[in-house]
């Protein structure tokens, strides 16, 4: 393991976001059931979705970030799938490995295992499949798949994704109110590009069996989940422009150039680019329901801001790659930072951040929300298990030098 001692050095100047992971790992599945290719950007998660194919038995050959997929091949033998710590990996390959009748065992890592699928593989079970949080065998049918919603999108996606290949119509209907909605936009803007038929209705959607999957070439656009980074400390300081942003992208997580742009600071939108620059930032009210992935570097936005912020629907933060909502306070409190949690809401008092030894909990978005502090605090700091941004962002230590950032990776 490796940690990042980190000098006071405010970020500023220009850096390309990422490829979207959110997009990537769709774009790969439909990809796969083209037998078409794609180039799917260099994070783990995204990855592991590319090599999960290939497990599955979908002929696949890699060159660099790319790969070509051919035929897929059935067989009756057991498929081992290492999904690493990839949620969206395991809850998109889960239910289309059920629909496609292979055998598969799903190999996890960190606290993957932890992370709910219940609801997910009691509707998988009900429709003919052997599954649970691990492992699937059997074959799907059509039918009706009631789902709880409230826990993830994730499982909205995936049963999207694999019902159209069952040979009747299908219906989803949906529990409660669907948590983390834009994904499943993006899902659906995935599935029209790939020629996927699917139809609205007042209790979720009607999926028609037997569709063939056509997605044409394919481009996976800029990232706004890895984008906030950058973003954010534009608006601590003097300024950041991140390149190869689309703001018509259907990411619910460019939500952050509202919650920045009611904190005070300047955004502005140019062709491909957002800059933002800072201001007098003041307290901020967000509601995460649909944005979870935004609560780390928006808490420390927060930790700069006058006045006390309030974040919303909190809960869903416990079941991230960390307890989000513990390592949130622990982060802010080692910077000095007064925090209190009532019912689903989390309070930031804003102040004079300063620098501190951060635990990162291997989680990629705690990791570099506490670079992007420490670089804005008062003193020097250090960010345990800096190499866990290869997960969603391989490239952030070096955007982070780009932009101005100081710091020496030290191994313990």
């Amino acid at each position: 393991m490796s940690d990042a001692r980190i000098f006071p050095s405010p970020l500023k100047g220009r850096v390309a976001a990422v490829p979207s992971k959110s997009y990537a790992h769709r774009l790969l599945i439909a990809a796969a059931l083209s037998s078409g290719s794609l180039a799917f950007g260099e994070s783990d998660d995204s990855f592991r979705t590319a090599k999960g194919l290939q497990e599955l038995g979908f002929e696949a050959t890699f060159t660099g970030h790319h790969v070509c997929y051919g035929a897929f091949r059935p067989s009756a033998e057991e498929k081992i799938v290492h999904v690493g710590e990839s949620g969206s990996t395991l809850r998109f390959l889960l239910p289309l490995a059920a629909a496609l009748g292979v055998k598969a065992t799903f190999v996890r890592e960190g606290r993957l295992a932890e992370r709910p699928m219940g609801a997910l593989t009691e509707t998988l079970r009900a429709h003919g499949a052997e599954a649970d949080g691990g492992s699937t065998c059997g074959a799907l049918t059509a039918g009706r798949y009631e789902i709880d919603a409230t826990v993830s999108s994730q499982y909205v996606t995936g049963l999207l994704m694999a019902l159209p290949l069952l040979e009747g119509e299908s219906e989803i209907v949906l529990k409660g109110r669907m948590v983390s909605a834009p994904y499943v936009e993006i899902t659906l803007e995935v599935l029209e590009k790939s020629g996927i038929k699917i139809r609205r209705t007042a209790e979720g959607f009607l999926v028609a069996g037997k569709q063939k999957y056509h997605l044409t070439e394919s481009r996976v656009p800029g990232d706004f989940s890895g984008a906030a980074f950058y973003l954010v400390a534009g608006a601590l300081g003097e300024g950041v422009e991140v390149t190869g942003l689309d703001l018509s992208s259907a990411q619910g997580d460019k939500a952050v150039l509202d919650v920045i742009r009611e904190a005070g600071a300047e955004v502005s939108p140019r062709e491909d680019a957002v800059k933002v620059k800072g201001g007098d930032l003041r307290a901020f009210r967000v509601d995460l329901g649909g944005i979870p992935d935004l609560a780390p570097i928006l808490s420390v936005l927060a930790a700069f801001a006058k006045g006390e912020s309030v974040f919303e629907k909190v809960g869903r933060l416990r079941d991230k790659e960390s307890d989000r909502l513990l390592a949130i306070r622990d982060m802010l409190w080692q910077a000095g930072i007064e925090t209190r949690e009532e019912e689903d809401a989390l309070f930031i008092r804003g102040g004079k951040p300063r620098g501190g030894v951060f635990e990162s909990f291997a989680d990629h978005r705690m990791c570099m929300s506490a670079a992007v502090l420490a670089s804005f605090a008062e003193g020097e700091s250090r960010v345990k298990e800096a190499e866990s941004v290869k997960k969603s962002y391989p490239s952030f230590w070096e955007d982070f030098i780009k932009a101005g950032g100081r710091y020496e990776m030290e191994r313990r």
